[in-house]
């Protein structure tokens, strides 16, 4: 009989949720994908260890479930911080946009310029937002799915053996020397 694995959600929760926090900073948020892949890595650490105290299985498949958990956390909670940050300092200029959107020289229809640039005025910016929202949820899931995948390997855990039928180890029985046959159970004195 195998031992129960413990919930996931807890190293999930506690590696997305720090780390998506830490990602979401304004200063921080250009090394999004580090963060998620660390924040990945540190779920697989975590639930290893949560394995191991139960004597469950942990292996690169686990981690990377862990890891997948992990990055929509991250995704979730980093989109919102850095949803809070723009709102706070003022968001998106649509004029430092429109310029821009006119000095790049690879737009050379100068019509479709403008209908992007009245697009992102009357959307305003909670489409960018949004936008980013979803960049932090993909890119959130992709690099900490790897690096649950990385902690899954590195941070490997073997079964713990169980007993079956009587106190036998999860293996073959032992034989007596010279003997083909496994030696007769143990009496009890007085029986």
């Amino acid at each position: 009989m195998q031992s129960k694995a413990p919930s996931m959600m807890m190293p999930a929760l506690i590696s997305g949720a720090s780390l998506g926090f830490l990602s979401g900073l304004p200063l921080s948020s250009c090394a999004c994908c580090l963060w998620a892949a660390g924040a990945g890595f540190l779920a697989a650490y975590l639930y290893s260890r949560s394995c191991q105290k139960a004597g469950a299985e942990f292996n690169a498949g686990k981690g990377g479930t862990v890891g997948l958990l992990t990055g929509a956390v991250f995704g979730i909670v980093g989109a919102v911080v850095g949803g809070l940050f723009t709102a706070v300092t003022g968001g998106f200029d649509s004029e430092a946009m429109r310029e821009a959107v006119e000095s790049n020289p690879m737009i050379t229809d100068p019509e479709a310029a403008e209908q992007a640039i009245q697009f992102f005025e009357s959307s305003g910016p909670m489409f960018i937002v949004l936008v980013i929202a979803l960049i932090y949820l993909v890119l959130g899931v992709l690099f900490a799915a790897i690096g649950g995948l990385i902690g899954g390997a590195a941070f490997k855990v073997e079964a713990a053996p169980t007993n079956i039928d009587g106190g036998w180890s999860a293996g073959p029985p032992p034989t007596a020397p010279g003997s083909d046959e496994p030696p007769p159970p143990p009496t009890t004195p007085g029986v």
